[in-house]
C-alpha cells in the first residue's frame, strides 16, 4: 500500500517542491553575554515566602520592622544620654 497520498497529483507535487526552506546554520551554544544576560533576567525566589504562607509570619513581617526602628530609637537615646 502506498503511505505518500501526494504522489498521486502532480500539480500538488510540483507545488511542493517550489516551496524549499532553507534552515540558517546558527550557534548551539549561546556565547557569555548572553548566559550572563539570561542570568541576571531570570525571576528570583522570594525569600519572605516561608512567612508570607502563615499567620504569624505576616504578623512577624509587619511587628519586626517596627520592632527593631524603636530599639534602634532607644539605644540611640541611651548612647547620647
Amino acid at each position: 500500500m502506498n503511505q505518500e497520498p501526494f504522489d498521486k497529483d502532480p500539480l500538488l507535487q510540483a507545488k511542493l517542491q517550489e516551496d524549499l526552506v532553507e534552515v540558517p546554520d546558527f550557534p548551539m551554544k549561546a556565547s557569555r553575554w548572553n548566559r550572563l544576560l539570561h542570568y541576571l533576567g531570570s525571576p528570583a525566589q522570594d525569600p519572605f515566602e516561608p512567612l508570607v504562607a502563615t499567620k504569624s509570619g505576616i504578623i512577624s513581617l509587619k511587628v519586626l520592622p517596627a520592632a527593631g526602628g524603636a530599639a534602634l530609637v532607644a539605644a540611640q537615646f541611651l548612647f547620647f544620654l
